[in-house]
This record gives C-alpha cells, structure tokens and sequence, in this order.
C-alpha cells in the first residue's frame, strides 16, 4: 500500500459492491467509495450494502487521516408505486450521513432537494450528460458533480470541466456499455430487464450473427457488441490535468481482491509510484483476476477504430498472458498440455485458453504441475519454465499448437492483497454529543444535545443519596470514564461538562445506570425525529407545486406522429394533431430546405422540431504541443440551427435531454415544448421537474408499464403522451459492431440472436443505432389506455429502418386499433424488473 504524499485532486473513486470491497478500496488508497443499497442500486444483483454496512463504511471512511467519502447509489429510474420506498432509502443515507447521493432519476433529486437538503447530489452517468450544456443543467437543478458519458474524449471532458460551474467526473477503468448508458433498452425490451432500473441482462455480451442480403446467415456468430474493458492508466497525466473532481472505477460487480488491485494500481500510477517493471507486474496483477481485453475508448481522440474498442471474437475474463500452447501430450494418466510460462505458476492457479472458434475461453484448475521432461509433480515453478499441466479427464476440447494461454486465477495474487475488515467496534458510526452531569444530594442528572443537530436532545435523573467523595477531585474522572464506555451505540461523548458544587460521589453502577438511560432516550429520541423527516418526506410526494397541477384544458384524443426531418414526407403528416420532425445534425440551411418539403404535407401551426437526445461539443484535433479545433461540434452545429429558425419563426419544440431544455430556454424558444421519451418520466415528480424546465407535454417511456402509466396520467402535471409505435433504439451507441474483423457497413447490417430474433443496425445522425425487426406497438391496449385517462398517444417514426413497413400502413393499423403481425409490447403487459 503506498505511503507517499499524494495530492487530494482529483480524487480516487473506488468501487464497493460488499463491505469488503469498500474496506479493500480504502486500504488501498482510494479517496472516495461509491456503494448501493439493497434497492435502486444500478448493480442490482452486486451484494450491496445493507444501511448497517453503510454506516460502518462511513465511519471507516471518515475515520482515516485524511478522511475519505462515500457515495451512496441511488441510481435507477423509480416508478411511481415506488416513490415512497425511495423516500425512506434517502432517509437513510442522510441520516448515515453519506457524503453524496448518486441519482438517474430527477424525480428522487427532486425529492432529495425538498426533504433532504444536506445530501449533495451527483448526477449518474446513467442520466447521458455529454455537453457542457447538459452539465449546466444539471448545475441550474443543485447537483454538485455530474459523472460524465463515457463516450467523451478527455477534451470534451476538460472544456465540460473548464466551462460547467459543477464538478465533473469520468470514468478510468472498468466495464464498458456498447450503448450510451441511460439511452440502452435492450435488456429492457428484449429480456424483461431493464439497465435502467439495474436488471440490464447484458445482451451485449451475446452471440449474433450476421444476415445476407437473401435473409440468410452469412457467417457464423460472433460478439459484435461486447466491449473491450476501458483502461486509461497509459493516460494518468492528462487525467491528472483534466479538470474532473473525480477518477472513477467501475466495478460494483466484482470481488474485493478486484477493488484491492485496481485500487492500488490506479492509486500508485496516479502518484507516479511505479516504474515500468512494478507497473507490469501490478497489470498482470490485475489481469489475473479479473479482465477483458482493454482499450482506451474514444479518450484519446475520436477516430479510435471499432477493432480496438469491441472484442467480437471471445467473452468474458480472459487473464494475464503467459504463454502458447506448444503441444499437448497424451499419456496413459492422461494428456498434458505444453507450454513456456512467462510468470511464476503454482498449483491450484487457473489457466485459460483462447480457442480459434472464439467464445467463452476453455478454463481449468492446475491439480497436476511439473516440468516439461520430468515426471515429478512440483507444487509451484519459477517465471520462465516450460511446464506439463495436466487437463481435465472430460470434455476438454481439441487445443492447438500456438493457442494463447493465460492465467486466470493466482495463489500468489491472492497473497499479495491483504484485506483488513475490521470487526463491528473497530468501525462504528458514532455521532458526536455533548453532555452535562449534574450531582446534587438527591441524585444524578445527565444532559446530552447532539453536536450535529442542537434539536436532538435528552435527559435522564438517577435519584440516588449521594455523598461527599473522599477524594473529591477524581468524581469528574469517574463520570468521563462511565460515559466513555457507549458500546454499541451510536453515540460517542464529544465534549462533558461536570456540575458537581458539592464534590459529592457516585458509584460506577449509578453512573453505569445514568449512561445506559440517556442513551436509550436520546436513541428513542433519534428514531422518532427519524419517523417525523420520513412522515414528511411522504407527504411531500402529494404536494406538487400549482404550476404543474392544473387540469389541463378539456378536448378529445390527439395523436402526434414523429418522422426524422431529413427523411421524405408521409401521409400520417397531413393527419397527425402534432407533427414532430428530428432536427438530427441539419445545418441551418439544410433544416430549412428540409421543412420546405414537408410544408407541403401539413401546415406549420402542427409541425414541431425536435432536438436529438445527443449533441456533443466542439471537437478538437492534436497537432504537435497545440489543441485546433477543426469544426463546430454537433451542439454548436445545433444553436446555430435552433437560433436561426427559431428567428423565423418555429415556436413549437421538442427537447430529449437536459440540455436540449436549456437550449431552448436560453435561446428565447416560446413556452411550446415537450419532452420526448428519452428524457424519462416514470413517476410525478419527474415530470413536473421536466415541466419546470418547460415541458407542456411528456411522452412516456417505451420501457414502462401498463399500470404506471396509468398511475401517470392519474397522477397530474404535464400532459402524459403514449408511444404506441416505434422501432425503439435498442442501442445508441458511438461504436460500429464488428463483425468477421471489420466494422459494420454504413447502411448496416441485420444480426440474428440465437433464438432466432432478429436486430437492424445503421449508421443515423453520426451514430450507430441498432433497433428490432419487429415494432413496439401498443394498438390493442389503446382502449385500456383510454380508459386510464390517456389522450396523447404517439407514433415514432424517426427510428425506422429502411425496409421497414410504410408509415402510411402502420398509421391507419394505429388508428383503427389494430396491432400489425411480428409486432410486441415490451413490458407493457409483463412488467419492468
């Protein structure tokens, strides 16, 4: 563990899936910790933290010189049935006093803000923010630090830093998501399991294989869309100069041992503690329990090639390399595989071999170990020999020479990083008080007010006949000593003052009593004041403010349809109510020429311009020791469009974040504006955040439930708005799958999973969207969403693929209520995990 002086920013952001994880990160250096809770954790099925654990990881935390940070995640989207649940989940981490809440959903900032004030809040990565426009937004709101996309170069996160009045985050090393994080609903729609609410199955990680042109597979499955692990340790000065408050490692999923050896890699690169051989080691380390293949994602530039960010020929922990296969030897006691090992190998370590057909690595324990030409077993042997392991009796597949051979679990490693988790009294939380005893003839009285809160107080009286001491001047020894011993409570004297004008005497039962007493009443004290913020907390959730629950005006059913501007004109544009048009990357003179078009299919009074849910800042190009940049990024390319049209005229808008919102309330934009479905409303309090930052209208997202959406249109505030059709964007994602080495073409391509289903991938706006063959599509439930007192319902047009069918055929379906063959609900029915 490095001793060396270090400095404080930005900080080290460590990983605690379980208690000791959080104790591995903090021994090992790590500034601040991040953790769940059992619930509306984004790592739902990581052990998490019960609040007990919490409350130790904290006291650990704060306990060390300097003290460290914990950050509680509270960062999934929160339905509305659960809103009460997440009140009393904030309660508790106030009351822990963690240091910050991490949140997705703004309907808990929200409720945080109100109810809970002294918890900061950090805005999830989960919540997409990419510009500086976004990051603003989310200072305008009260949040402290905003974790940023991964996707962006460590330029783009230098001028969010430089140009945001918010601290920023970014992310260092870990998991990579294929699509945006917050912006995925693939698990959610195809398996039930939603990321956003972190149940993400990792349908990323699966086979799928790529379809001809004559519809049939034209290779054999591959991992398109499986991320290599991001590693930016290579880049440790330009982290330290990026401006982020905060370095952060991804891995609530993985084993303390993982958190202790990435947390003192990173820690010792960071202090450039390492020279070239340590830091191999310590890679080889770290490759050894637990990685992919790494990569260092778009964070040196944005030209990084797919090949280099997606693995598609092999899944899951591959190990340290040390060597190839040279042969593999068949005995009569069986065969023994041959190899040069380039690291130290002991017995019971584990060893995998990458196979030509890809997939999951072959794996196996070393039972059997000697070397090459001997026939007497060794428990261990040194870096550099050529070895005989002996391979399992069954099912070991056919191996070939030159086959990579790593290792994949290590003795030695796991010697290497101790792990002290400290027993339940060496790691307490205990809040600071301040106590008076007062000793008068008739008895003893006790004082406490505790220190972070002068409201929270108690009061105990002992009687008892006391006497004058014989040593009067060790009574206030005797009374310090007594209140010492607070055991397990969660309470610890912090300052005493002894009212004793007599010098009278108490016996160690008396005070014993006295302390056990106060303890109790300051606890019973505590838990109701606790019941009292959760009471009001409660109640918060009904008081929405007036701006957001008035009825809105009377009238029948609406339908919207949306369409991507730059795409040809439609029917459904002459009959929708609301006809809304995705602005994408159009210049002001594209945009223009675009609208000309589609004036032609319904008047201006029912077109509404959409802004994309992503725009990224201005990009730059290294040459030499100089930063020029090359061109207006995506949201300078989106002002000047935004500007000029509004100047023209457009006063109906659509915003898809949190920076679109800003942009057009910066930009003068009239108070016509709705939410699209990205921006997420699955409970009240969301949607009148969405309201105050200018949304008259909020779609509802295609992830939800029939059930909450009905809670929504019951519940007031902006008008609620169905999408009933859609090919949703399973993925939006800045990567192009790779498939058989190479990129996918710019038209895309169709993949098949190996249940047959079948996915669309193309290049849009700049972006690489992969979508369902088959449409969402809720026209048999319109009735039930009738009768739930739904009036908006929209269909979205702006993802289709080419092929897919006519917008004209699918909106007279829609209308007559009729749900199209090959088309599905998603959760609508089933239910959203």
């Amino acid at each position: 563990m490095p001793t060396s002086p270090r400095p404080r920013t930005p900080e080290l952001l460590a990983p605690a899936g379980d208690f000791a994880a959080a104790c591995a990160a903090l021994h090992y250096g790590a500034d601040a910790i991040y953790a769940g809770l059992a619930r509306f954790s984004a790592r739902a099925d990581a052990a998490n933290l019960t609040p007990a654990q919490l409350r130790r990881a904290i006291a650990l935390a704060h306990g060390r010189t300097p003290p460290a940070r914990v950050y509680a995640a509270l960062n999934t989207l929160v339905q509305e049935h659960e809103l009460p649940a997440a009140a009393d989940a904030l309660e508790d981490l106030d009351d822990a006093g963690a240091d910050a809440v991490i949140v997705q959903d703004l309907g808990v900032a929200r409720l945080a803000r109100r109810c809970f004030p002294r918890l900061r809040l950090h805005a999830s990565t989960q919540l997409v923010v990419h510009s500086a426009g976004g990051a603003r937004a989310l200072a305008d709101l009260g949040f402290r630090r905003v974790v940023l996309a991964r996707e962006l170069t460590l330029d783009e996160s230098a001028r969010i830093a430089a140009e945001a009045d918010i601290e920023t985050e970014i992310f260092v090393h870990g998991a990579l998501c294929y699509s945006y994080s917050g912006l995925c609903l693939f698990s959610s729609h195809r398996a039930g399991r939603s990321g956003n609410r972190g149940r993400c199955a990792y349908c990323c990680r699966e086979p799928f294989a790529p379809v001809g042109a004559d519809g049939r597979r034209a290779g054999r499955p591959g991992f398109p869309f499986s991320m290599r692990d991001l590693a930016l340790a290579p880049l440790a000065d330009r982290l330290r100069r990026s401006g982020a408050a905060g370095l952060k490692i991804e891995g609530r999923m993985k084993s303390a041992l993982y958190v202790a050896a990435v947390t003192d890699f990173y820690r010792r690169k960071l202090d450039g503690a390492l020279d070239g051989a340590e830091e191999a080691a310590r890679v080889q380390d770290l490759q050894t329990i637990f990685s992919r293949p790494w990569t260092q994602f778009y964070a040196a530039g944005r030209d990084t090639p797919a090949a280099g960010i997606v693995d598609p020929s092999a899944v899951g922990h591959r190990g340290a390399p040390i060597g190839a296969v040279e042969a593999v030897a068949r005995e009569r006691d069986g065969a023994w595989l041959r190899f040069r090992a380039a690291r130290a190998l002991e017995k019971h370590d584990g060893l995998q071999i990458e196979l030509p057909a890809g997939g999951k690595p072959f794996g196996f324990a070393v039972l059997d170990l000697r070397r090459a030409g001997s026939r007497r077993p060794e428990v261990g042997v040194p870096a550099g020999t050529t070895v005989e392991v002996r391979l399992p009796p069954d099912e070991t597949p056919p191996i070939p020479s030159g086959a990579p051979v790593f290792c994949s679990a290590s003795q030695a490693v796991r010697c290497r990083y101790e792990i002290p988790v400290p027993r339940a009294s060496e790691a307490r939380l205990a809040r600071p008080v301040s106590v008076t005893a007062a000793l008068r003839p008739g008895g003893l009285t006790l004082r406490a007010l505790a220190a972070d809160d002068p409201s929270l107080a108690a009061e105990v009286a002992v009687p008892a006949a006391l006497v004058p001491a014989r040593q009067p001047g060790g009574t206030e020894a005797a009374v310090r000593r007594a209140l010492a011993r607070s055991g397990d409570t969660p309470w610890q004297v912090s300052a005493l003052e002894v009212d004793d004008p007599h010098g009278l005497y108490a016996s160690p039962a008396a005070l014993n009593e006295a302390r056990r007493m106060l303890f109790d009443r300051l606890a019973a004290a505590h838990e109701a004041r606790r019941a009292v913020r959760r009471e009001e907390a409660r109640c918060a959730l009904h008081a929405a403010p007036a701006a957001v629950t008035a009825a809105v005006a009377g009238g029948g059913e609406r339908w919207t349809a949306k369409f991507h501007l730059d795409g040809p004109p439609c029917a459904p544009a002459g009959e929708a109510d609301d006809v809304v048009l995705l602005l994408g990357r159009l210049s002001p003179q594209a945009a223009r020429q675009r609208l000309r078009d589609w004036l032609g299919f319904a008047p201006r009074e029912r077109l509404r311009l959409a802004l994309p849910a992503i725009a990224r800042g201005q990009e730059t190009h290294r040459h030499l020791s100089r930063n020029v940049p090359v061109c207006p990024g995506e949201a300078q390319t989106l002002r000047a469009t935004v500007e000029a049209l509004l100047a023209e005229g457009w006063g109906r808008w659509e915003f898809a974040d949190l920076a679109g919102a800003r942009l057009l309330r910066e930009a003068g934009a009239p108070p016509d504006r709705t939410a699209d479905w990205s921006c997420y409303g699955l409970n009240h309090l969301a949607r009148a955040q969405w309201a105050e930052l200018g949304a008259r209208r909020c779609a509802a997202s295609p992830e939800d439930t029939a059930e909450n959406l009905a809670a929504l249109a019951a519940s007031g505030g902006p008008e609620l708005e169905v999408v009933v059709w859609q090919h949703t964007p399973l993925f939006l994602s800045e990567t192009a799958p790779v498939t058989a080495g190479a990129a996918a073409p710019e038209d895309g391509i169709v993949f098949e999973d190996r249940r047959g289903g079948r996915i669309i991938t193309r290049r849009l706006d700049g972006r690489w969207v992969t979508v369902a063959r088959e449409p969402f599509c809720l026209a048999a439930h319109l009735d039930a969403l009738r009768r739930a007192g739904v009036r908006w319902f929209r269909a979205d047009f702006s993802w289709s693929p080419a092929g897919a069918a006519e917008p004209a055929a699918a909106w007279r379906d829609l209308r007559g209520g009729r749900a199209p063959a090959g088309t599905h609900t998603a959760n609508f029915s089933r239910g959203l995990a």
